[in-house]
């Protein structure tokens, strides 16, 4: 696929569009906010995976992040997006996509401000991963949340600088389900 002729919506930070159909290479220069999907993938064996991002990605290479996410793209809803993604990324489709939150978001990276609306989701898999490896470079498993929220806490250096609010997100959820 093409990536380059992907179009985005611009929101404001009530999720409501300003404007559409805007090139990859047009944003991010007046403070743009764009709608995204973050989705955390449970295994056929029930383990929880996050990837180690490829050392070519502009934003946070080498870093760990959710092993499925994406830009929104034009004309796209949240979850439409999230198995896109999902497919692109992991080569699987999903059996289950258990949404977490959608909320505005903001984060520092190593190329400037990144400012999103985003939607958090919990998803299921029965299909054997095949992940992208123009995205990524390995995938690190995990036995349980708990396990993946012990880690972070202990090596939080070594993921992506949007991943924090995640990891929050998700524990609140897990522990409330």
């Amino acid at each position: 696929m093409d990536y380059r002729n992907e179009t985005f919506d611009i929101v404001n930070r009530e999720d409501k569009i300003i404007k559409k159909d805007v090139l990859k290479s047009d944003l991010h220069t007046n403070d743009d906010i764009t709608r995204i999907v973050t989705i955390y993938v449970i295994t056929k064996d029930n383990q929880i995976i996050v990837a180690q991002r490829s050392p070519e990605k502009e934003v946070d290479p080498l870093k760990f992040e959710a092993p499925a996410h994406g830009r929104v793209n034009s004309g796209e809803d949240y979850d439409t997006a999230a198995h896109r993604e999902t497919l692109e990324e992991l080569g699987v489709h999903l059996s289950e996509l258990i949404p977490i939150d959608k909320y505005y978001t903001s984060f520092d990276t190593n190329v400037g401000i990144r400012q999103h609306f985003k939607k958090l989701y919990i998803a299921r898999t029965e299909e054997k991963i095949k992940f992208e490896e123009r995205e990524i470079l390995t995938l690190k498993y995990f036995d349980s949340f708990d396990t993946l929220f012990d880690f972070f806490e202990n090596n939080n250096e070594v993921f992506s600088s949007a991943i924090a609010l995640d990891m929050k997100k998700l524990r609140d959820f897990i522990k409330t389900n």
